[in-house]
């Protein structure tokens, strides 16, 4: 662990790239409560990751490219010396890395892909089975009524509680209770449903380019 004020401010500096992928995955994946030790590797991991990735593009770049990039070798022989003489360098390489190493993670944490049903609840499964497709969501609610249209969005909880929504976008169809017929809602954009009032959920998947 560090030992200084600059070397806590470095450490966390570096740890950017895990919290930018933890921050990026908690938008697309369930909202599963991980113990702190889970998380705190989490974020160790794939900031150790990014960071050797980002590290070994700039070995190469060293290699091909000598005059571009600090010369490594000088700064482990004389730490203090080159670092005091070529200050703006280093600091402009270590920024633009550092950057770099965060925005793979960003951009690695937003993959998306079906979650394994261990860490997620049947809510989030029925949603996320084939993510490549489009979602079409039809509801009973518990007075007999049906609304029905193509899935927004969803609470990711990973807990099956009754207090979650999910919301419908257009064309939403709707049928009364007591009804048989069935019409699509004129004006009506989109729509929110809690899952308290849902009785039956129906869930179909068509091709991302089927025609709505």
């Amino acid at each position: 662990m560090p030992t200084s004020l600059l070397g806590l401010v470095l450490f966390l500096v570096l740890l950017a790239p895990g919290f930018a992928f933890t921050l990026r995955r908690e938008r697309v994946r369930s909202g599963r409560t991980l113990s702190a030790f889970r998380e705190t590797t989490t974020v160790a991991l794939v900031s150790v990751a990014a960071n050797g990735a980002v590290l070994a593009l700039f070995a190469v770049l060293r290699i091909v490219f000598p005059s571009w990039t600090p010369d490594v070798g000088a700064l482990v022989r004389e730490p203090q010396r080159y670092a005091v003489e070529h200050y703006a360098q280093l600091l402009s390489w270590g920024v633009g890395l550092l950057a770099v190493a965060t925005l793979v993670a960003f951009a690695a944490g937003g993959r998306r892909g079906k979650e394994h049903e261990s860490g997620v609840s049947a809510w989030t499964l029925l949603f996320t089975a084939h993510p490549d497709a489009k979602v079409f969501v039809g509801c009973v609610l518990d007075d007999g009524s049906y609304v029905a249209g193509r899935l927004l969005s969803f609470s990711r909880a990973a807990e099956d509680v009754a207090d979650r929504e999910l919301t419908l976008t257009g064309p939403i169809t709707y049928r009364a209770p007591e009804k048989t017929e069935t019409s699509v809602l004129p004006d009506v954009g989109a729509t929110a449903i809690s899952a308290r009032r849902i009785v039956l959920l129906n869930v179909s998947y068509l091709p991302d380019d089927a025609e709505s």
